[in-house]
Order: C-alpha cells, then sequence, then structure tokens
C-alpha cells in the first residue's frame, strides 16, 4: 500500500505477537438484495446461514481471512450493536482478528484494562455438497469501547466448514484482505491506533497526524481521519464522515478478469491505475471496495 505525502513513519513497539486478522462484518438491512449485489461483484457467496443468536449471514470466504454479510433479525443483547449498525443504513460494522481461546483472550484484555463482553458460544447450520450438515461452532468476545467501530475476537471451533474449496473461488479472483481503512476524529487518531496497537500486538506505525497502520499479519489497518482518508487510500472518492470502516483493500489474482465482468454485470467500477481498481460504497453495502493486483 503506498502513503505518498503521508510524512516519514515512526516504528511503535509491539505489546505482544500480533494476532492474525479474521474477517470484516458488512451488516445488511436487505440480506436478499446485498446478496445479488456482491455476485454481481463477482464473489462466490457461502448458502444463507442461522445463527442461533437470531441473525443470519452469507460469507465470502477467501485464503485465510474473509467477510461476513450480516442481518439481524430482532434486536438482543448480543445482537444488539449490529441492529443500531442495521437501523443506521449498515455498511461495515466491524473486524474480528483469530484467537485460539476466546476465554483467554478475554481475560488478557481484561487484565490489560479494557472492558470486554463474556465470550459466548454460538453456531449455525452448514449444509455440504454431499448432502451432510454440521454445527459451524464459534467463540466470540467483543469490545465494548473500541474506538471507532467493534472490534472482537472468534475463535472458530470448526475451521473445516467454513474454508472449503467450493466456496473460496471467485470470478473477480479475490484471495484475501489487504487492509481495512477505519476513519476516526482527528484529534483521535493516535489514541486509536494505540489502542488498537494494545488489543492486537500489532505495530502501530504513525505516518503523519491524520493517518497510522498497524500490520495484523498480512493484512494491514489504517487509522485515518475524513480528511486523510482519500491519500491513504489513494481514492479521491473514498468519503465517509463519521466513525467507522469506509474502505476494503482486496488482493486479486486476476484484476483484468474482474474488470470485465463488472463492465458486463454493469458495476459502477473505477479503475485508479494498471494496478488498482475501486468500487463505489454504493455499489458494495456501504463500504468501498478497492481491489489490487496481487503480485
Amino acid at each position: 500500500m503506498t502513503m505518498a505525502g503521508l510524512g516519514e513513519t515512526e516504528a511503535m513497539p509491539m505489546a505482544t505477537k500480533a494476532e492474525m486478522f479474521d474477517h470484516a462484518v458488512v451488516v445488511c438491512p436487505d440480506l436478499d438484495a446485498s446478496v445479488q449485489a456482491w455476485r454481481k461483484l463477482g464473489f462466490t457467496l457461502t448458502p444463507r446461514g442461522y445463527h442461533t443468536l437470531g441473525s443470519q449471514n452469507h460469507c465470502i470466504m477467501l485464503q485465510r481471512d474473509y467477510l461476513e454479510l450480516l442481518h439481524v433479525t430482532a434486536p438482543s443483547p448480543s445482537r444488539q450493536y449490529y441492529w443500531d449498525a442495521q437501523a443506521g443504513g449498515g455498511g461495515c460494522a466491524a473486524m474480528s482478528c483469530k484467537s485460539s481461546d476466546a476465554f483467554e483472550t478475554a481475560a488478557r484484555l481484561r487484565a490489560g484494562g479494557w472492558h470486554t463482553s463474556e465470550p459466548i458460544e454460538f453456531s449455525r447450520p452448514v449444509s455440504l455438497d454431499d448432502g451432510s450438515q454440521h454445527a459451524a461452532t464459534f467463540r466470540v468476545t467483543a469490545l465494548d469501547d473500541a474506538p471507532g467501530a467493534r472490534y472482537f475476537v472468534c475463535e472458530h471451533r470448526t475451521p473445516e466448514l467454513l474454508w472449503r474449496p467450493e466456496w473460496m473461488a471467485h470470478a473477480n479472483g479475490a484471495q484475501g484482505i489487504a487492509s481495512m481503512f477505519l476513519v476516526v476524529a482527528p484529534a483521535l487518531v493516535e489514541a486509536a491506533g494505540r489502542a488498537y496497537a494494545e488489543l492486537t500486538g500489532a505495530e502501530l506505525t504513525q505516518l503523519s497526524d491524520h493517518v497510522c497502520s498497524l500490520s495484523l499479519d498480512d493484512a494491514t489497518l489504517v487509522v485515518s481521519t475524513p480528511q486523510a482518508l482519500a491519500s491513504a487510500t489513494g481514492a479521491a472518492h473514498v468519503q465517509r464522515e463519521v466513525p467507522g470502516y469506509a474502505a476494503i483493500r482486496l488482493r486479486t489474482t486476476s484484476l483484468d478478469a474482474a474488470r470485465a465482468g463488472w463492465r458486463s454485470a454493469g458495476v459502477p467500477a473505477q479503475d485508479l491505475g494498471p494496478h488498482e481498481t475501486l468500487i463505489p460504497a454504493h455499489a458494495a453495502g456501504g463500504v468501498a471496495l478497492l481491489f489490487e493486483q496481487q503480485a
């Protein structure tokens, strides 16, 4: 990712070994319409899942991470945050890192002074191509006071039911999430960056007073002001004036094929150069998508 013109970098020390990025949650007020829109973008979606918590989803499974299209059917304590986000129009409302033990992670974060929810376990049935059905099971713990948007950790109890070859091949060539772009108020950029460094153990790089970046394994979290967002993404038309996730950058193995598919489907894609294309937020459920050709 290029951050030209955003100042010299200053490396901050890591608190612990960095967590691995897991997934981004895109809240969808109309899940059926979202399914059509994301398929039009060239994604393969998993069959609809019905959580025991009272929400529904489709997932876009990538090589090591994924996007979750989430719809909440009714408010409840565990789903209230997403219910409120859905009532506000949806969009990318949260990001998650992987955890090998959600209870252990919650205890570590609490010891550091963070207010986490109690870890909860839930599941959804998964139907496989052979006709069998199994319960995909998760444990998650969320941060009540993470800056900008919800942050949580996810322990996958049955990852083999999610990362399956039939769901990981996408017409647009998408392979993984390269960057998440979080917008916060100008006075909160450095504090938010340091908070996520503590939460994730990621290395924080201070790029300027208006942008900072954290490395989460092979993905990057960029915290930016609304005004610096265009420079941070390299796309002048990416805008968000309120706190939250404004854009997601994805790696693709075949940008040319993706561009041809978008032209054929009438997707309003804007080429930013030979190796990157922008899908505006209104065409992707309220979050801009930046597709970059994988080297």
